[in-house]
């Protein structure tokens, strides 16, 4: 039986990267924002309100759009096709009305996020600054959720996000993982934060999570190598329920100039992908990618690229442990 594509099939596949072409959707998914039909919704949150940096995240969500358009894709490595296995619909943005103020906002995303759970629902979620993780986390996790308790954490940062309240709020950038530990959302023993690096506001600024989570900063990384920062999520984060939250600025520049807060000297794409492609078999229950700033992307947009890339990675993950699951 011949595997040669019909010439429908390859001008379907050529189609599929005009990122110029058609409706701009998170992968050129449905959107539904009425939440039907769906196993993973892609949900943009177009939100910067809690970040005293910079406040250009608002506008990642829509960017993403443009080029993730493209990224209908297949994850090589896992030979799995997402699109086929799940039903994946892009939801909309998180309603926001109450947007100048950042703790009514993070109660009205806390209850969208809700009603996406309801609905069995994995949201893979675009920012926005980091403070966007705190509504999703207390929607799908913690006592008062439907998991009732805590879950696993995956956080690769360039910092610990794990402060108390500041600048006047609890729903800033740098609470959400503080957050998530004092109100019983993330297990601190299935968290594990991967690639702090750079110079240091404070000394002490690390102290509190390498107290309570794992942390593997770059440093280790550059001395024992991918495989062993793999091989510590999995050993850390177990076979629970597990969220992963993704700060751009974890990158190095060169691979992701485009962040609120940046870092040099930071994780190649390399590293990163090949340190995702050896976490097969974690139960992805929800994700996040923050911090991108459209306006400081190059020409190429390959900030926007990088993410893109990223949510086919996941979707992959959730697609293979479903399949895997149900072969068992």
């Amino acid at each position: 039986m011949s595997n040669e594509m019909t010439d429908e099939e390859i001008a379907a596949a050529i189609q599929g990267y005009w990122h110029w072409y058609g409706i701009a959707t998170f992968m050129r998914c449905p959107l539904k924002p009425d939440l039907s039909d769906t196993d993973v919704g892609l949900i943009g949150f177009p939100y910067s309100g809690g970040n005293g940096i910079e406040r250009m995240q608002y506008l990642g969500p829509r960017a993403v759009r443009d080029r993730a358009v493209a990224y209908r894709r297949s994850h090589r490595v896992f030979q799995v096709n997402p699109f086929s296995l799940l039903r994946i619909s892009d939801l909309g943005d998180v309603p926001m009305p109450n947007i100048l103020n950042p703790d009514l906002t993070a109660r009205d995303a806390e209850a969208f996020y809700r009603r996406v759970d309801e609905h069995g629902i994995i949201p893979i979620s675009i920012g926005g600054d980091h403070s966007v993780t705190t509504p999703i986390l207390r929607a799908i996790a913690g006592p008062k959720s439907r998991r009732g308790g805590p879950i696993g954490m995956i956080h690769f940062d360039s910092h610990p996000d794990a402060h108390g309240a500041a600048l006047g709020t609890l729903h800033h950038a740098g609470s959400p993982f503080r957050v998530g530990f004092d109100e019983g959302l993330i297990d601190p023993a299935r968290t594990v934060q991967v690639g702090f690096h750079g110079s240091m506001a404070a000394l002490t600024a690390d102290d509190w999570s390498k107290e309570h989570f794992t942390v593997i900063n770059l440093e280790q990384m550059f001395e024992r190598g991918v495989d062993w920062v793999a091989s510590e999520i999995r050993r850390v984060v177990g076979d629970g329920p597990t969220y992963f939250s993704f700060d751009l600025d974890v990158l190095d520049l060169a691979y992701a100039p485009a962040v609120a807060d940046p870092e040099v000297n930071g994780m190649t794409t390399r590293e990163l992908f090949s340190i995702m492609n050896k976490l097969r078999g974690i139960d992805i229950v929800g994700a996040d990618i923050v911090c991108f700033c459209p306006p400081l992307d190059n020409p190429g947009q390959i900030t926007a690229l990088t993410i893109s890339e990223l949510m086919v990675q996941f979707l992959s993950h959730i697609a293979d442990y479903r399949q895997n699951s149900a072969a068992r």
